[in-house]
């Protein structure tokens, strides 16, 4: 059986607690680790997924951003590079970055980035994932689905297919899934209704999930499913609203293969 992972974000102690007890009850298979703003000691953080049993299995590292680029360029990965080297995960996602200018220097960049992580770990852990419009100005990423599926069997690494930020840059998430298959790793699985309303809990928007789990079993996919939805989706619940929403999406996806 596929392996469900639950994507956290986490910049408290409390909330490690929080997220790997939810998860263990919810039936999760193990954790997605986004370190957009992880701001706790990673030893703690092992311990807690020993004790929990409950391993990060993924690993989502910083968006390349020409916003701060002096600190990226000063500071790179360090917390990133400090996880993957505790924690050994299965996949280490880089988001295709959104650039306004210097569109070249950035592809550039993002290219020379995976390289650098694909000598350290080796191209079967890299993965490449398909970016949205961001920001008040809906800048673009700087590579399109197409160009991200070239680009992975140029550099001989992988893709994590976000499907929410498919249907964010106007894809069509069945045909963009034919397109990517072979290459396809991870899926971050969430819905979509409107530029604003993004990354929902299935059901609450207008993607034809159901048909893509179906495609995906007949071309016998293998890889994990994360679960992405956004903060403010789950504003307002308790641990007990969350396992129940957790439970119903795992078995959802599971009822499909």
């Amino acid at each position: 059986m596929h392996e469900i992972l639950l994507q956290v974000c986490l910049d408290s102690l409390k909330k490690v607690d929080e997220a790997f007890d939810i998860a263990e009850r919810s039936g999760y298979d193990g954790i997605e680790l986004d370190c957009s703003a992880l701001n706790v000691d990673l030893d703690t953080l092992f311990i807690r997924s020993v004790d929990y049993n409950m391993p990060i299995r993924s690993i989502v590292a910083p968006t390349l951003t020409f916003r701060r680029p002096l600190h990226y360029l000063l500071h790179g990965d360090v917390e990133a590079q400090s996880a993957i080297h505790i924690f050994k995960p299965r996949s280490i996602i880089f988001k295709v970055p959104n650039s306004p200018f210097l569109r070249d220097v950035s592809c550039f960049l993002f290219r020379d980035r995976l390289n650098y992580f694909k000598g350290l770990y080796g191209g079967s852990s890299i993965c490449i994932e398909n970016g949205a419009p961001a920001g008040s100005l809906k800048v673009p990423p700087v590579m399109d689905i197409k160009r991200v599926r070239d680009l992975a069997y140029d550099m001989d690494v992988f893709i994590n297919f976000d499907v929410a930020n498919c249907a964010a840059s106007g894809f069509d998430i069945l045909q963009a899934y034919d397109m990517l298959a072979p290459r396809v790793k991870g899926v971050h699985i969430s819905d979509h209704r409107s530029p604003g309303l993004s990354h929902l809990v299935p059901g609450d928007g207008h993607l034809p999930l159901g048909a893509l789990l179906s495609r995906m079993k007949s071309n016998r996919y293998d890889g994990t499913f994360s679960i992405e939805l956004d903060r403010q989706e789950l504003a307002g619940l308790d641990s007990g609203d969350l396992m129940v929403l957790y439970r119903e999406l795992i078995g959802y996806i599971k009822s499909y293969f």
